[in-house]
Order: C-alpha cells, then sequence, then structure tokens
C-alpha cells in the first residue's frame, strides 16, 4: 500500500509547531506501539487507537515510521500538521538485518548460507526448548527428541556428521557469547535465531565453527510506551508410540508355542500332532505368596506393568516480561517459571529463569548497557532401568502379595528380576539441581560517523549437584549387593570472556560500501569438581538421603581442577558495489593452552561472494514479477575444539593408595591439534511477485580433516592406542526453502513454507594402514557413511522344508558346500541370515552397513488465517537410514516379556521374530542387532496450532493491544511401519515420547 499523506490544516507555522497523527493498517485498523522518529531519534509510539503527536518539529524535520513486518514509511513535514498513515506488510524482507558473527547484515548483502527464525516464529512454539522452534523449518538441521523425561534434550547437528569422536553439534552463542550446547532461555525473551551453516560464515569463530553457529539475540527496550507482555500455557501429556507387552493370554501362548516348538524340532514332525502342550504344562510355577501362575490365567488377574508405572501428567509455563524505555535508556525485564511433569511419578523439572537488559545513551556518542540473566533448574530424575524393567516383567503374576507387599521377584520364570515398584516410596531419589548466572556489561563509543568501538566483559557461573540416593531395598539393589548407595557429586564452572571489537562503514560516490570489522576476544575457563559416593550398609535414610555422606561407611571419591585460557583475533570486510556485487572475506586465529608448544596457534580464512542478478540492466524486463534473484559462493575453513585441557599431557596414578610411586595413566602427544573443515557453498536466493514467492537453494561439500581418533600403540608401550589427528571424512548436500503466499485478500491469508534437506557423509581416511574400525555392531570404515551399524541382514525366518531347497540349489546343484554357523541352523522358525558372497559360510564378509544418518529431511508448515482466527499445521519427515530398534532384541530373554511381537508358528511363517521355542544361543545374540535393523522413515504431524486473535475493537477497550488464545496438538500423528512406536526416539526402547494437548494465552498491555 501507497504512503497517504491527508493535509487537515493548512495553516503555516513557524520554524517549530506541533504535529499529530493516526497510523493504521491496510483494513484501516489503528496500530498500537508503532515507532514514530524525528530526524533519527525517537520521537513517539502510537496509542491504543494509532495516534502519534510530535512535538518542536521543523518544516525539514524527516519523520520515519516503523513497525516490525512492515514497510518503513518516511515523509518531510513541510506545512502540514496532521498526517494518516497507512502502513504496508513488507512481504520482501531484503531490509530485514541478520546477525552475523561480531555485527549484523542486511539480509539482501549476505553472501553466506544464513537462516532466520524470528521473534513471531517463536511465539508459535510451545516448548520447553526455543531450539525446536527450527525442526523441520531452517533446511541443513536435523534436531530430534529422544525421549519423554521431564526437562528432556534434544539432538541436533547441521549439515551432517563430520567428526568420529568429537561432538557434531553446533555452537550456540546468547547476544554473542558462547553459551554451551544447551538452551535454557525461554522462548519470548529471545527476538531472533540466526543460523549460520556455511563455512564463510563459521570461520569468524575459529576453533569452535565446524559445527555451525546458532546466534541467539534477547530483545532489548525499545523507546516508547512500556508494554507488559504475560505468556502462559498448560500442557495436558500422555504417552506416545509405547511398545506395549504381551500381554496376559498372549503370554501363556508363547509359553505353550515354546515348549511344542522344542517337540516338534526334536521329532522333525512339524503337524498338529506334536503340538500337545496344555496351560498347565506350563504354567505350575508359584509365586512367593504361594499364588499358582495358572491361577492367574484362570481368573485373568494379570499385571500391567506399564500402566502402574506411567501416567498423564499436567506442565506449566509463564513467562512475564516489561519493556520500555525513553530517548536515553531502554529496558526488558522478564521472569519465567516452567513446570515439566514427567511420564513416570516423581519425574519432574522445574526451571526459574530471570533476564534484564538494559540499554543506555549517555550522550551521542557513548552507550552503555547490560544483560544480566539467571536460571535455576531442579531435575528429580527416576531410573531409567525401572521402565526397563517394567517392559521386560511377565504379565503373568501380581504386583503385590496377599499381605499387601510389593512382590519384590515377580517373575517366577526369572529370578533376577525385581519388580519396577521398589523405587517407590523413597527408596529411589536422584536431584540434579543447576543454577546459572549468565551477565555482560558493554560500553560502546562513536568517535565519528560511521565508526564503532565496542568493549564487552561476559561472566559466566554455573554450579551444578547431582545427588543420588539408591536405598538398599530399591530395584537396583535389591538383590545385589543390598546395600544403600549414596553419591554427592558437584562442579563449579566460571568463564570469563573479554570482547573487543571495531566496525567502521565507508561509502563511496554512494556506488562503493565497505564494512571493516576488528576484534579481539580472551577467554579463561575454570572448572572444579568433587564427587563423593559410596556404600551406606543395609539401612535407610529417607530423611538424609544423598545430602549427609557421613553416613556412607567407606567412601570413595575423586577432584579435579581444570583451567584453560584461550586468546583470539579476527577481522572481516565487506565490499558492495551498487548493492549488486557483494565480496566478504574474513580471518581468525585461535591460542589456546590446551595445546602443547609448536602447535598452539590456527589460522581460519574465508572468502565469499554475491551477485545481485535482478538488478542489473538486462533483466529489467523482469521487473513486474521477479524481486530478487542473487546467486552466492563461498569457501571457508573452521574448526572443531574437541580437546580437553589435559589431552596433551600424559595424567600420572598413584601405583598404590597412598604410595609416592606413580605411573602413567594415559600416553601424552604433544602433536595434537584442532579438527579443521573446509568447505564450499554455492547458493541461490528468489522472490517473485512481489514476495508472494520466495526461496533459497544450496548446495554445499566439506572436508574434515586432522580429526581425533585412536592410533595403535607401539607394541612396547603399555597402553593400546593414544588419540592423534588421523581421519578424514567429507560431506555434501542439498538445501532447499521454499515458501509462498498462494492466496491474500482483505480476510484471509494463506502461508505455505516447504523446506527439504539431502545430506551425505563418508569416512575418508582413518589410522595409516587400517580401512575398519568395528566396535559391536557400530562401524567406521573408508567410503563407508560416518555413522553406520555394521551386521548381517536377516530375510524373516526359514519355512518349513525351505532350507534343504535353498542348499540343493544354491549350492549342492552348483559344486559348492553350505556350512552351518550352528547346529539348528535352517531349522523352521530360525532366522534366514542372507550369503551376501554366496560362499557357503556365514561369516563377517557378509555383514552389510547400514548408514543411521537419513538421506532426506522434509518439512512443510502451512497456516490459513481468516479473520481473526488462525490454523497452522506443521509436519515433518525423515526418510532413509536405519536405526536399531531394541524392541525387536526383546526375544532373546526366554524368561522375560517380549513384547508384543509377531513371531514364528507353523501358521505364522512370514513373521521376522524366530519362534520361542528356537534355541536363543543360535538364533539370539548371533543375529539379533541384525534383526533389529529397521529403516527408520517416518512421517509426522508434529503440531496442529488453532488460534484465536482478539479484535482491535476489543483490545482497546481492554487497554491491550495484543491477546491470543489458542490450542495445540502436538506429535499425536506419525506415520511408519511401526504399529506403536515412535522412530523420533530411534530405536530406544526406554522414557516413551510425550503426545500433548497444550492451551495457552499471550497477552500485551
Amino acid at each position: 500500500m501507497a504512503l497517504c499523506l491527508g493535509l487537515f490544516c493548512t495553516t503555516a507555522f513557524a520554524q517549530q509547531k506541533q504535529i499529530s497523527g493516526v497510523v493504521k493498517d491496510a483494513s484501516g485498523e489503528p496500530m498500537i506501539g508503532v515507532t514514530v522518529m524525528a530526524d533519527g531519534r525517537v520521537a513517539a509510539v502510537t496509542d491504543l487507537d494509532g495516534n502519534f503527536t510530535v512535538k518542536d518539529v521543523k518544516p525539514s524535520t524527516r519523520l520515519t515510521v516503523s513497525y516490525v513486518g512492515y514497510r518503513e514509511q518516511s515523509v518531510t513535514v513541510g506545512n502540514q500538521a496532521s498526517f494518516d498513515i497507512t502502513m504496508a506488510v513488507d512481504n520482501q524482507q531484503l531490509d530485514e538485518v541478520v546477525v552475523v558473527g561480531y555485527g549484523t547484515m542486511k539480509k539482501k548483502d549476505l553472501t553466506g548460507a544464513v537462516a532466520s527464525v524470528r521473534a513471531s516464529d517463536l511465539a508459535q512454539v510451545a516448548a520447553p526448548n526455543a531450539l525446536q522452534a527450527m525442526q523441520a523449518k531452517v533446511p541443513g538441521v536435523d534436531l530430534q527428541q529422544k525421549d519423554g523425561q521431564a526437562g528432556g534434550g534434544i539432538s541436533m547437528n547441521l549439515r551432517g556428521n563430520r567428526s568420529l569422536l568429537a561432538s557434531n553439534s553446533p555452537l550456540i552463542l546468547v547476544d554473542g557469547v558462547e553459551y554451551g550446547s544447551t538452551l535454557d532461555i525461554p522462548a519470548s525473551d529471545i527476538e531472533s535465531m540466526d543460523i549460520l551453516k556455511d563455512a564463510a560464515s563459521t570461520a569468524i569463530y575459529g576453533t569452535k565453527g565446524a559445527n555451525g553457529v546458532i546466534i541467539i539475540t534477547t530483545k532489548r527496550g525499545k523507546a516508547g510506551r512500556t508494554s507488559v507482555s504475560f505468556n502462559g500455557y498448560v500442557s495436558f501429556n500422555s504417552a506416545t508410540g509405547i511398545t506395549k507387552p504381551m500381554y496376559g493370554d498372549k503370554e501363556v501362548q508363547r509359553l505353550v508355542d515354546a515348549r511344542d516348538y522344542k517337540k516338534m524340532l526334536q521329532g522333525g514332525d512339524w503337524t498338529a500332532a506334536q503340538r500337545t502342550t496344555t496351560v498347565t504344562d506350563v504354567l505350575g510355577l508359584k509365586l512367593d505368596d504361594g499364588t499358582l501362575t495358572e491361577d492367574i490365567y484362570k481368573d485373568k488377574s494379570y499385571t500391567d506393568w506399564l500402566d502402574m508405572i506411567l501416567q498423564n501428567s499436567v506442565s506449566q509455563n509463564y513467562e512475564v516480561s516489561v519493556q520500555g524505555g525513553g530517548e536515553k535508556t531502554n529496558f526488558n525485564i522478564s521472569l519465567a517459571d516452567m513446570i515439566d511433569k514427567g511420564l513416570m511419578q516423581g519425574d519432574e523439572f522445574h526451571r526459574y529463569t530471570g533476564r534484564a537488559n538494559v540499554d543506555h545513551h549517555i550522550n551521542k556518542i557513548v552507550k552503555v548497557g547490560a544483560s544480566l540473566s539467571y536460571v535455576y533448574k531442579s531435575n528429580d530424575k527416576r531410573n531409567g532401568g525401572v521402565y526397563n524393567q517394567a517392559q521386560k516383567m511377565t504379565t503373568i503374576t501380581h504386583a503385590y502379595l496377599t499381605d499387601g507387599r510389593i512382590n519384590a521377584q515377580p517373575n517366577p520364570w526369572y529370578a533376577a528380576h525385581c519388580s519396577p515398584l521398589l523405587d517407590e516410596n523413597g527408596n529411589y531419589q536422584r536431584n540434579i539441581e543447576t543454577s546459572r548466572f549468565f551477565g555482560s556489561a558493554y560500553a560502546e563509543i562513536t568517535p565519528v560517523k560511521n565508526l564503532v568501538l565496542r568493549s564487552q566483559f561476559t561472566l559466566d557461573r554455573t554450579t551444578w549437584r547431582d545427588g543420588l540416593y539408591q536405598d538398599y531395598q530399591s530395584q537396583g539393589r535389591y538383590q545385589a549387593p543390598t546395600t544403600t548407595y549414596i553419591k554427592n557429586e558437584r562442579q563449579t564452572s566460571t568463564k570469563y570472556v573479554w570482547q573487543n571489537t571495531a566496525n567502521y562503514n565507508l561509502s563511496l560516490n554512494a556506488q562503493h560500501d565497505f564494512t571493516f570489522m576488528l576484534g579481539h576476544e580472551m577467554t579463561q575457563k575454570v572448572t572444579e569438581g568433587s564427587n563423593i559416593y559410596g556404600s551406606a550398609g543395609a539401612e535407610h535414610y529417607y530423611q538424609s538421603t544423598f545430602y549427609d555422606v557421613s553416613k556412607i561407611i567407606k567412601a570413595d571419591g575423586t577432584s579435579s581442577y581444570v583451567k584453560s585460557n584461550m586468546v583470539s583475533f579476527f577481522g572481516r570486510v565487506n565490499y558492495s558495489y551498487l548493492s549488486r556485487y557483494l565480496l566478504q572475506a574474513s580471518l581468525r586465529t585461535d591460542g589456546s593452552s590446551v595445546l602443547a608448544k609448536g602447535h598452539k596457534w590456527g589460522y581460519f580464512p574465508s572468502v565469499s561472494a554475491g551477485w545481485r542478478m535482478s538488478d542489473e540492466a538486462f533483466m529489467q524486463g523482469t521487473k513486474s514479477w521477479l524481486d530478487n534473484l542473487k546467486l552466492r559462493a563461498s569457501w571457508g575453513l573452521s574448526g572443531n575444539a574437541a580437546i580437553d585441557e589435559y589431552q596433551t599431557l600424559a595424567a600420572i596414578t598413584s601405583i598404590v593408595p597412598n604410595s609416592t610411586d606413580k605411573a602413567p595413566m594415559t600416553m601424552a602427544n604433544s602433536d595434537l591439534t584442532w579438527e579443521k573443515t573446509s568447505a564450499l557453498d554455492f547458493g541461490l536466493d528468489f522472490s517473485f511477485l512481489d514476495s508472494r514467492i520466495y526461496g533459497s537453494v544450496d548446495f554445499y561439500s566439506s572436508h574434515t580433516y586432522d580429526l581425533l581418533y585412536y592410533k595403535i600403540a607401539p607394541m612396547s608401550s603399555v597402553f593400546t592406542s593414544q588419540i592423534n589427528n588421523v581421519g578424514k571424512t567429507r560431506g555434501h548436500g542439498w538445501e532447499i526453502a521454499l515458501g509462498g503466499v498462494p492466496v491474500q485478500n482483505k480476510n484471509f491469508r494463506w502461508d505455505i513454507n516447504a523446506t527439504a534437506t539431502f545430506a551425505r557423509d563418508y569416512v575418508d581416511e582413518l589410522t595409516a594402514g587400517i580401512s575398519q574400525y568395528v566396535d559391536g555392531i557400530n562401524l567406521l570404515k573408508v567410503d563407508e557413511p560416518v555413522s553406520a551399524y555394521y551386521t548381517y541382514e536377516v530375510d524373516k525366518c526359514w519355512k518349513v522344508g525351505e532350507f534343504d531347497t535353498y542348499v540343493e540349489q544354491n549350492y549342492t546343484s552348483q559344486g559348492k558346500t553350505f556350512t552351518k554357523p550352528y547346529s539348528d541352523y535352517g531349522s523352521p522358525g530360525t532366522p534366514k541370515v542372507i550369503d551376501q558372497n554366496g560362499d557357503g559360510v556365514i561369516d563377517d564378509n557378509d555383514k552389510k552397513v547400514y548408514n543411521r544418518s537419513p538421506k532426506a529431511i522434509l518439512g512443510l508448515n502451512t497456516s490459513f488465517n481468516y479473520k481473526d482466527f488462525s490454523l497452522s499445521i506443521q509436519t515433518m519427515a525423515r526418510l532413509g537410514g536405519y536405526m536399531s530398534y531394541a524392541a525387536y532384541g526383546l526375544y532373546t530373554y526366554d524368561g522375560s516379556n517380549w513384547g508384543d511381537l509377531d513371531y514364528w508358528t507353523p501358521e505364522n511363517t512370514g513373521a521376522l521374530i524366530p519362534s520361542p521355542g528356537a534355541d536363543s544361543k543360535g538364533s539370539g545374540p548371533a543375529y539379533k542387532n541384525a534383526i533389529e535393523m529397521q529403516k527408520a522413515d517416518y512421517f509426522k504431524i508434529k503440531d496442529i496450532t488453532l488460534a484465536y486473535q482478539l479484535p482491535k475493537s476489543v483490545l482497546r477497550k481492554c487497554l491491550m493491544s495484543n491477546a491470543r488464545i489458542y490450542c495445540s496438538m502436538k506429535n499425536f500423528f506419525t506415520f511408519s511401519h511401526f504399529n506403536d512406536y515412535d522412530p523420533e526416539r530411534g530405536g530406544a526402547i526406554s522414557f516413551p515420547l510425550q503426545k500433548q494437548v497444550i492451551v495457552g494465552l499471550n497477552v500485551t498491555f
């Protein structure tokens, strides 16, 4: 929409006067909180009716009106005294400011691969972790939630895996300072999240940038009317994707089928004549109180253990913030309280946060400010073994004895199983308590125009305590060692960061634009820790639990003190010609105390370029429909700070306790250096039809070298291996983001955004002379994926008579022989292992590589807005890749509950799981891992949210500027080849994920 200026008064003023006006949106509704600037200074903010007044203006004064998501409007006052201003929605957002390393840039000037998530996107996320706003919305991000524990974390990487031993998690910065691998900041405190993906963008962070960088910018105050915001929601949680137990009669039938199978195998007769086992034959055992298992079968008084330990829960989150300011001082203060209750009783997570951001202009040259935050977290955790035990426990039993006591050993077929209920009533107590102060203060000086000098000091101090009390009658210690266990572990970490930067902007002839940045950073981190633990005998200490370590009879303990320093120098130059031809170059050098002499310094350069083709003369004919077309190319070198503080030195230990004799505990390597990643990126940004269609496409290729991995030590050494820089990996991929507004009119708007990520990564090199490492089923092999399993392939089970025919057709008829890997191999109901090379021997040569990483990650997000109602739907798919599905391994536990597995019988010959009567030594552990290999594909409707925005006419009467009520459904619909499992968990069958119904309210006064 155009800027509409209505002249309501034509009287000429002298030099200064007062003006007034009203700001409305395209529908004619007044806009609240719009900033009005006069000659670059904040002069007014619109009130509840959209009105503003500015005093002492001259005819030459330039008014600028701005609001997030709308195009900035400007006009010279002249002789007018009243203004009627209509704001137009900014679809294009090319002038949107993006945070990059130690500075900001306009989106149109970017030459690297940078994605952004704004406050408006975060407002839609009702989740404990704001990073979840990126899931399926930012291409290149692989984010998953592995379990539903209270306060449970997430796993995340950018552009695949590249390190073998080190973390592949991205670097997270908050207001320019490293924050750690977790994010405990409420979403309402965040202004933006900018994701730096290519090496040209991350090289400025040197040794910590190889895995990508996520820059969190918190909200700061704005001049104008003080506003108060409240965001709160209540979440009703229940378990989803639970691996069901084999319950009641079906479990009894499994026992019958197992005994019948052994009869048929022994007699070689697979007809019904051999199936003579009765329920009485398999249910002759008794519980500790004398109850017969056959009586439980008869009266159907089975026990559903998962139902006994799981619960539906209610979580709550409340956030309040106050924001405002004047011409010189701006502030933003917030408080938040989150109570997250898990799916097991006693599983709770509490988080309390407070934040204060203040900025003050001392004068036109000097600006100072501070950002202070405090986080307190208390996590009452349950024993993960309880859930695992509940899954494996027989249902043909009773949880309580006839006298009301807990049936401590309720499985008559397997005495080692202890009741999951033993951890109730205080027998297991674990609490992790964390408090963190994260504060910074800065001074910013502008001595001359376009030159900004900034110095910032940050203090980050965290105290952490992990206390554990396991009573001698708890589930984990009831049978052994039958003593109470107490542990009290504490750690304090203090980090100091001092940053100094200088930014200078230079424009020549309105054609050449330069931006120069130089910086220096010093970091020191000190960590102290202690751990006291041991047995407290066969006594109850319910009152003191882990707080009183004096109860420990014979205490063991450890203590530690770790200190490291890093100093860095960095710089960047940006050049723009006609805002059409863009160049950027940067260099960072890091020096670290953790490395030995001669290897302390690392250098990380980058260069990138961009070309806005849409501004070329030969593209003028496309102006009616083409808004932006930009090509990008970049190269950079970044690092991964994966070396521990004293890893280059040899640690020593006492040979005998209290002795002065010492011996080396680790093998020193003074040649260690950082892992490094060299990466290329080629990108295309585009938008059409006034940004009704927009998107980007990126291709990247990376090579990581000097990877940390084990090198076999000389035979003369007492050590088997030594950490060295010996490995190389490579990766490449495509990232696509596409968005649009298919329909937009006065009452209705439809937005749609789609993302696609296609990534591959491979091992290029391991230790010299070694092409692969195998650790169980985990594989590292040259030219194979970085994250892979290595085991056999199973094609269901052998049918009656099938094995003899198979051997005849594939071996005997060709003059070859087949050697059974164990005596019963080939028997009906045992795993059919594929002889990959056809040599008649099942050995390691027949194992197969299973890539754990997905081939594609797809996201589709759409929203429909009709008047004051909105409906948004978030979907995602993760395709390709395998997982080790632990539930399929339960069949090897003869005395346990198998879960609701589809196993082989003479009538059910198409089952994957072997017969319960098959020899577990042969059909079990040898090929269990192969049976667990399952495709991890899934499609999920992640979130459905229906919201209602109160009309502005109602808001004005209630003195509110915004009010939104919403209801969300999360994790309700997952589609995969599993009936009762959510593959997002990655194959584990520990704590299940939650599905949630969330009711929330957002209000601003």
